[in-house]
């Protein structure tokens, strides 16, 4: 055998063994990628389907003046807890997307006096009308326990299911979203290596590009196969990636220090001088809002700890970047103090890209047209799968049948 039949021996062998590479990826993580891909694909208009689910607790109406007539959000945070039983920890606040919305309020309860773990507690949502500090109703979203991996209502079970596939979330990081982090390292791999075996030989661009007309129903398995996990390659591995740090977020921050400085704001903490109160969350949003005024607040995050920190983030603030538009500022619950920026125009390159990965798993980041993509990619999924296992199944009857 001449060198150039040698070299041909040796791409095949490669082939041969990243197809089983492939193959065995595909089934083991595959099958997870379709409840994966079509839970996020619901996902993207999370918000938006549960408000159309539950306009009772989320709608409002709006005065003429808008967001300009809002109560204090003191008064709204008053509001919330004084409907919740005593020992009962607000955690998170989720500002109004438009006018038109309520807030809402995460609360844990705890259903017994000796709880003090995360997972001792029941977590509630508290929805208040931002114009006239009333509550509008609540809702349990996770029992306490072992129990709370199945959340009770419907947009909370699905991301339960998109994250950490209903499993138990108790650890550190949880094993739930551990899982389903490994599983996507592992599709990360599989679609690498589904677009090594794509590669066109000889440059024949436009056959490993088309569906061929009129061709039998393997081919035409396989050519959907191949053309739809090529142009939705780019896409896939984005999400994938971005998947992996949303689940593992300090393992994530750990490998992208090798290559630049970061800041993980989830690992600020506020100085404890003795004998002074916290300030309240309406402070913390003075203080943000007199030095960052631009924007609209979107996700408003209180301190789970004594030195736990306020975290103010803000959406559609002009002219921090060409494409990103989100800024988080971190405060001292004590002090007042600002104690980081989290925003792309004074990031580091691993700030930058950590700042990329929510914006990129939501679709966020090019506005509806983004979203819309990112709904799409989850149902190719199924179809990646199902077009895989008809092109195996067809091969071993093939092989059985001589």
């Amino acid at each position: 055998m001449g060198p150039v039949g040698i070299a041909s021996a040796g791409t095949a062998q490669r082939r041969k063994r990243w197809l089983k590479v492939h193959l065995y990826l595909g089934f083991s993580a595959g099958a997870l990628l379709v409840l994966i891909g079509l839970t996020g694909s619901l996902l993207v208009f999370h918000l938006e389907v549960d408000e159309w689910l539950n306009p009772q607790l989320l709608l409002v109406t709006a005065p003429q003046e808008g967001s300009a007539a809002y109560r204090p959000v003191d008064e709204l945070t008053a509001a919330a807890m004084k409907s919740m039983p005593p020992g009962s920890r607000l955690t998170f606040g989720q500002y109004p997307r438009h006018d038109g919305v309520a807030y809402r309020w995460n609360v844990l309860v705890p259903p017994s006096p000796e709880a003090n773990r995360p997972m001792d507690f029941e977590m509630h949502h508290v929805f208040v009308d931002p114009y006239r500090a009333e509550v509008l109703g609540s809702r349990l979203v996770r029992p306490a326990g072992l129990g709370g991996a199945v959340p009770r209502t419907f947009i909370g079970f699905v991301f339960a299911l998109h994250y950490a596939l209903l499993l138990p979330r108790m650890g550190d990081p949880p094993f739930g979203d551990t899982v389903v982090a490994v599983i996507g390292l592992l599709l990360t791999v599989s679609l690498l290596t589904g677009v090594y075996l794509w590669w066109p030989k000889s440059g024949a661009w436009i056959a490993a590009l088309t569906i061929k007309r009129g061709a039998h129903v393997r081919r035409l398995n396989f050519d959907l196969h191949k053309t739809a996990g090529v142009y939705f390659s780019i896409v896939l591995f984005a999400l994938f990636v971005s998947g992996v740090y949303l689940n593992l977020r300090a393992p994530f921050h750990a490998v992208v220090r090798w290559f630049s400085p970061t800041v993980d704001r989830y690992e600020l903490r506020s100085h404890t001088p003795g004998g002074r109160p916290p300030i309240t969350l309406g402070q913390a949003i003075d203080v943000v809002m007199s030095r960052y005024p631009e924007g609209r607040m979107e996700w408003l995050y209180l301190p789970k700890n004594p030195t736990g920190t306020y975290a103010i983030c803000q959406r559609d603030v002009p002219d921090i970047s060409l494409v990103l538009s989100r800024r988080c500022v971190v405060v001292d619950q004590y002090s007042g103090e600002i104690l980081h920026v989290q925003s792309p125009d004074r990031a580091t390159a691993g700030e930058h890209f950590i700042q990329w990965q929510w914006p990129m798993h939501s679709g966020q980041i090019f506005g509806l047209t983004g979203r819309w993509i990112v709904f799409a990619s989850g149902l190719i999924c199924p179809l990646l799968f199902g077009t895989g296992w008809y092109l195996w199944w067809r091969k071993g009857r093939q092989r059985r049948d001589g």
